[in-house]
């Protein structure tokens, strides 16, 4: 299973944002064909040895990619798994290709389907910058200790985790957590206010 994500969604995606969509589709029309009369082990170790030498070939670019896309996705929300539950899926991904100047704003009202994907996404990207922006004014107001700071190992793991795809469902038992910080941090900065006052 995890070769196949690996091919049809990170390496995919990959290619689609560095040469072309076209291409990327090419691509995966050829590994098809490729796998035609395999039985399931041997499209398992076809699917992994060319992943390895897709990312073997392309070590550093995929590399930056992965980590680039990952640490996207905590502020991107959900919107893979929202598109493909539309079957619209393009291999542009996310809000942010809006804010990079990858698509233009109008974009987003092109597609009258598309129109309540956003208008679900914008409300949550907006309340997921809140929560970062009180997440790291939580850690950076005090002296932590080490414990405290092994949050950020798992921060590090999701985005290593999750890459290009950003699928909600990995974030969703990290929001409790992130949530408790962001409930600390205000609670915190409601008793410093008092104190002043």
């Amino acid at each position: 299973m995890e070769n196949q994500n690996l091919i049809y969604y990170n390496l995919y995606y990959f290619k689609a944002k560095n040469e072309s969509k076209e291409i990327a589709d090419q691509w995966i029309s050829n590994i098809n064909t490729s796998l035609t009369d395999k039985n399931q082990k041997e499209t398992n170790d076809f699917l992994k040895l060319v992943a390895y030498n897709e990312i073997k070939a392309n070590f550093i670019p995929y590399t930056f990619y992965h980590i680039s896309t990952g640490i996207r996705g905590v502020f991107d929300p959900g919107r893979f798994d929202l598109m493909t539950f539309i079957a619209k899926e393009d291999g542009r991904q996310g809000f942010l290709e809006i804010l990079n100047g990858n698509k233009p704003f109008s974009s987003l009202f092109s597609k009258k389907s598309l129109l309540l994907v956003y208008f679900l996404l914008v409300p949550i990207f907006l309340v997921l910058l809140f929560k970062w922006f009180h997440f790291f004014k939580f850690y950076s107001t005090k002296k932590r200790s080490f414990s405290e700071y092994f949050f950020f190992v798992f921060i590090g793991y999701y985005v290593l985790i999750t890459g290009p795809v950003n699928c909600s469902r990995y974030m969703m038992p990290f929001q409790f957590v992130l949530i408790t910080f962001v409930l600390v941090s205000v609670n915190e900065n409601k008793l410093k206010n008092a104190s002043q006052n």
